[in-house]
């Protein structure tokens, strides 16, 4: 007599064409699998440049610990102490053009983000039509690019943040040595160092995916997704200081000039006896106080950004990048809609 073993039934997790609660859904695997060299490539950069930040940190740390060690110091230093002091000021100079180098980077790393949206993962399916076989599988056009942006909006989020928590860490406990380190307000470290650097990475993606829609050809988005975005890089600094109130300093026309440490200049000039300011170009000449005595010049003023103001900056900013974003999202789902009407 012959016995029959019944298979055990499978698993929830086993059973065919059955998501567990931690697996994605079919259209966001579906863009993961059809994009997922570039996602890998993108993912590997994000990763070296971790790596590339802890070294450096550790790197330039252990040069600090062994300049230490030597009982040298950078001020007033004996003739023997010549070679550790150089090779310490060295290190730490190459540790924060790395620093700034990385900061660049991250500046350029929206206008990489909206190309990638505008091209390849938006702009090329609407040009080849191969959009037609997802939208013909009973997901809709709004759903199509909802997981697009989805799943690189969740890419950019995870490996933006870690790479800037990671360059705060390294700029804010770094040695501070060196006259070469760059200030909070400079570029490059300001848009590296704070949620600013995702909110342009989150810009571009939003800039990206409407070019992709408005122009669905991919080498015309990709130009008009990479334009756009380097203008608002571009031009937002320039109004980054109207951002939040100056802080006002008054002194003495002869006297010294006095501000907080590593504050932000915002303008300068010169103060008459009755309140005017005028700029303190107008007083360029040969006969300085005789131009002073013509224009009843009784001090100096100065409008600046001390460095407490650091995060009110970059809260208003990141408010209003993320505000444009949202806007152009908008645009996006509002114009694919009709033409898909």
């Amino acid at each position: 007599m012959t016995t029959v073993t019944s298979a055990p039934a499978p698993t929830p997790a086993e059973t065919p064409g059955r998501r567990t609660a931690l697996s994605l859904p079919g259209p966001c695997r579906a863009v993961l699998r059809q994009h997922r060299a570039a996602l890998w490539i993108t993912l590997a950069l994000f990763a070296l440049a971790a790596a590339a930040l802890i070294a450096d940190r550790l790197w330039v740390s252990h040069a600090a610990d062994v300049f230490a060690a030597s009982d040298c110091s950078i001020r007033h230093t004996a003739r023997e102490c010549g070679a550790s002091v150089r090779g310490y000021l060295d290190a730490e100079q190459q540790f924060d053009r790395n620093l700034d180098h990385l900061g660049m980077g991250l500046l350029a790393l929206p206008c990489l983000i909206g190309a990638f949206v505008a091209g390849p993962l938006i702009g090329r399916e609407l040009e080849t039509g191969t959009y037609k076989l997802g939208w013909t599988q009973s997901v809709s056009p709004a759903r199509w690019l909802a997981d697009r942006l989805l799943v690189c909006t969740a890419l950019v989020t995870v490996g933006t943040t870690l790479v800037v928590a990671l360059q705060r860490w390294a700029w804010t406990t770094g040695p501070e040595h060196a006259d070469t380190r760059a200030p909070w307000y400079e570029r490059a470290m300001y848009g590296s160092v704070g949620p600013v650097a995702l909110a342009y990475a989150l810009l571009g993606l939003a800039v990206g995916a409407l070019a992709g829609i408005l122009l669905r050809r991919t080498l015309p988005a990709i130009g008009a997704a990479v334009a756009l975005t380097a203008t608002a890089v571009v031009t937002m600094p320039q109004l980054r200081p109207h951002l939040w109130p100056t802080e006002t300093g008054r002194w003495a026309v002869n006297g010294p000039i006095t501000t907080p440490s590593h504050a932000q200049e915002v303008e300068w000039g010169l103060l008459t006896s009755d309140g005017r300011r005028i700029p303190e170009s107008r007083c360029w000449v040969a006969d300085t106080e005789q131009c002073f005595a013509d224009h009843h010049v009784t001090g100096r003023y100065g409008e600046f950004h001390p460095p407490s103001h650091f995060w009110p900056l970059q809260l208003v900013e990141t408010a209003l990048v993320l505000a444009l974003a949202a806007v152009a999202v908008w645009l996006a789902f509002r114009l694919l809609r009709r033409r898909a009407a």
